[in-house]
């Protein structure tokens, strides 16, 4: 499929599909995706309970969303090894939604980013996503990280704080001030959790070494619990994990929201929307930006609008099956990827891996120290964070480096949906400033290409390049004025201007009717589809008589020499008459 085609097709289900044309399904090929499913699935089991945990809902949600989410967004989605699932990218944005309205709340934002991330799908804006410049991305990442990395004190530290304030400075504010309270049991727990999985990381083994950072901590804990030292477990916090499947909460959802009266449902949806908002632009970026890197280590080829497509979905049937927002994580998906996965059935089969863990560790899980968790969640942070291409982008300042900043700024002084809004805003200013400085103008009247012996000489012949929309067009028109003074006419080559819209043509008409008051000609030459259609439904008859089009540069040329002439013979009569009068 060419590759243009591909970027904005809608396909569903397209990343299997096109496995399964292309390669068949053997024995082989299913023992791979055994294996890689088996090596995410015991990855995903800690980071969803931890992720999980971090927003402040029991970890069984998260589990929940690593079953659904990752199975039905393979199932239905673009990219043949994208593993979804909870991100550390929503902790962030999810916790005011928590504290605001429980579990309902997250349950809420998640089902309705779900659904903007399928009309996102449908109107085919997935090519679009991906091209958010790289250092708004980027300050978006490394701000969420480094909100996550500070928030984790209180449960990292083991600080006695019961009750914290929403605002994050606040709340950072009380734990710094707290941090002589810290519990030496709890923070060594924190520490060497951490310390154990760098090193297994720097050992480049392909089991991942989440799961056994956990369980030693988790023995390490029970020892000192039994000495009295009192560090808090995953059960003191959130009680027993049920060994059920997800059930259905469509109609939870539905109940909670016909008992609110009409001024409770406004106030909600005032809080809540944005935040869906910006969870589903978010979950697209994190998501296709996984699959490009997948794309970039496999050799394949992601459909962005069928990954967004069944990222939807996955957040749809995960928030109605007890799960929250999802998306497709890179660091999951890289494993999956070197861990010899060859379909999305791998990420299906690490669904249920993690089902097998609530029905057969449930009792085990609820022993996980909160220490290590938080230990766990700083280093997805840290990973998610690309905090080392942050620091290559500061070494030379330009306006990429203030850009990163400005977006990294917004994260820590004001909230996520705020921040996100804001740089999306930033975003399309700086695309509509990068489209605008592609389009340039050239003079071409001694070029060898379009040089003709027919152009008189006090005539002037321009090129112009690139869209003349209502950012680019008034810098445009302002050059050639400025080399209208000394040439009775202009020929404008208009063939590689392939947009003219009503900015553009605002910007020309004032251009031709200058050139008009001083007597000067304007000729376009081999306008293109679009720009000829816009010129026509204005109305050429609205023009004055110095503005004309022509189909070819030739015929431009030999009416600007038929035009010279008859100045000259006008200019010729009229000197003849002055000398008979003189006489």
């Amino acid at each position: 499929m060419p590759q243009s085609t591909q970027s904005t097709n809608l396909k569903i289900g397209y990343a299997l599909r096109d496995y399964l044309q292309k390669e068949g399904y053997d024995r082989q090929a299913l023992s791979k995706d055994l294996i890689a499913g088996f090596t995410v699935g015991i990855m995903a089991i800690p980071i969803s309970m931890a992720l999980a945990t971090g927003i402040g809902i029991s970890p069984i949600y998260g589990l929940y969303t690593a079953i659904v989410a990752g199975f039905f967004t393979a199932l239905f989605g673009g990219s043949r090894y994208s593993v979804a699932g909870p991100t550390s990218s929503f902790v962030i944005l999810l916790i005011p939604a928590a504290e605001a309205y429980g579990l309902f709340g997250v349950v809420f934002v998640s089902f309705i980013g779900g659904l903007l991330l399928l009309l996102i799908a449908y109107f085919r804006f997935g090519r679009w996503i991906e091209y958010i410049p790289q250092p708004i991305t980027l300050g978006f990442t490394t701000g969420i990280a480094t909100l996550i990395i500070l928030l984790q004190m209180k449960d990292f530290f083991g600080l006695p704080l019961d009750q914290l304030p929403s605002n994050f400075w606040e709340r950072l504010l009380i734990m710094a001030q707290n941090l002589t309270d810290a519990h030496w049991q709890t923070a060594t727990i924190g520490f060497g959790t951490a310390i154990f999985m760098i090193v297994w990381a720097q050992m480049k083994w392909r089991f991942p070494g989440h799961l056994p950072g956990l369980i030693l901590a988790s023995i390490l804990t029970y020892y000192w619990n039994q000495q009295g030292a009192q560090i808090l477990t995953v059960g003191d916090l959130f009680g027993e994990i049920p060994h059920v499947l997800p059930n259905f909460k469509g109609d939870w959802l539905t109940e909670n929201l016909l008992i609110m009266s009409y001024p409770e449902l406004w106030e909600m949806l005032k809080i809540l929307l944005p935040m869906a908002f910006v969870l589903a632009l978010l979950g697209a970026m994190e998501s296709l930006f996984s699959a490009v890197v997948l794309d970039n280590e496999s050799g394949n080829r992601h459909s962005p609008n069928s990954e967004l497509f069944g990222q939807g979905l996955g957040n749809i049937f995960s928030s109605l099956f007890g799960g929250f927002g999802s998306t497709g994580g890179i660091a999951r998906s890289i494993t999956n990827l070197k861990a010899g996965a060859v379909s999305p059935i791998a990420s299906m089969f690490h669904s249920v891996v993690v089902l097998f863990a609530i029905f057969f560790l449930a009792d085990l899980l609820v022993h996980l120290p909160m220490p290590a968790m938080s230990a766990l969640l700083i280093l997805v942070a840290w990973k998610m964070s690309n905090f080392s291409r942050a620091l290559g982008l500061m070494k030379n300042i330009d306006s990429d480096t203030w850009v990163y900043l400005s977006c990294f700024a917004m994260i820590l002084l004001f909230d996520v949906v705020t921040a996100v809004i804001a740089g999306m805003v930033l975003a399309s200013i700086l695309f509509v400033k990068e489209i605008a400085e592609m389009t340039k103008v050239q003079d071409i009247h001694l070029s060898k290409r379009y040089h003709s012996e027919l152009l008189p000489e006090d005539w002037g012949m321009y090129r112009i390049q690139g869209p003349l929309f209502f950012a680019a067009a008034e810098r445009i028109f302002d050059e050639l004025a400025g080399d209208l003074t000394d040439k009775k006419g202009i020929i404008l080559q208009m063939d590689s201007v392939t947009i003219l819209d009503s900015g553009g043509l605002a910007a020309l008409r004032r251009f031709a009717s200058l050139a008009n008051q001083h007597n000067k000609a304007i000729y376009l030459s081999e306008l293109q589809f679009q720009p000829l259609k816009t010129l026509a439904r204005y109305g050429l008859d609205n023009f004055e008589d110095n503005f004309k089009l022509f189909s070819n540069l030739d015929e431009a040329e030999i009416t600007a020499q038929e035009q010279e002439n008859l100045d000259s013979h006008d200019t010729t009569q009229t000197n003849a008459r002055t000398e008979n009068t003189g006489r």
